[in-house]
């Protein structure tokens, strides 16, 4: 019994934790964004990963049409991970895994100077590959000027 019981919990130390490594690109039609303000999500990310870090490569559209491009090297391991992501503002994020470690949830926080007053953005996003590791989905979750902006991020292999 004492064997089961140790079995039984040693299974989410040894959980396999998804791999999102592979080039995905934007799926418009299965994806929603946030009615309100300028989102542009990326129309392919390039993701690497290991076991302790995931190296996210996004290519975006700016307000402009000009092609942005945002690398993000995030800590698998707790650790909070600083990134530069938008002229020089720096994104602080954590992640954690769910229990299964089918999930990936990123926090972060980003401080900007607005009308000479700094504020405070933060965000989360859950990524989640699908059954067949073909679909890539990111939950996403951030605060902006006009309230909270939700939207369901979907990327093809």
């Amino acid at each position: 019994m004492i064997i089961g019981f140790l079995m039984i919990g040693s299974t989410n130390v040894f959980a396999q934790k998804s791999d999102f490594s592979g080039i995905w690109t934007f799926n418009e039609s299965k994806s929603t964004r946030p009615e309100s303000g300028f989102f542009s999500p990326a129309s392919k990310i390039t993701v690497k990963q290991d076991n302790l870090t995931l190296n996210a490569e996004r290519v975006s559209t700016g307000r402009n049409g000009e092609e942005r491009i945002t690398n993000e090297k995030i800590n698998l391991d707790g650790k909070v991970s600083e990134n530069v992501v938008f002229q020089d503002r720096t994104r602080k994020s954590t992640a954690t895994w769910s229990a299964d470690g089918e999930i990936l949830e990123i926090n972060s926080m980003m401080n900007f100077e607005m009308n000479g007053q700094t504020r405070e953005m933060k965000s989360s996003e859950k990524w989640k590959l699908s059954a067949d590791k073909s679909t890539l989905t990111i939950e996403s979750t951030s605060q902006g000027r006009d309230g909270e902006m939700k939207s369901t991020l979907v990327y093809n292999k």
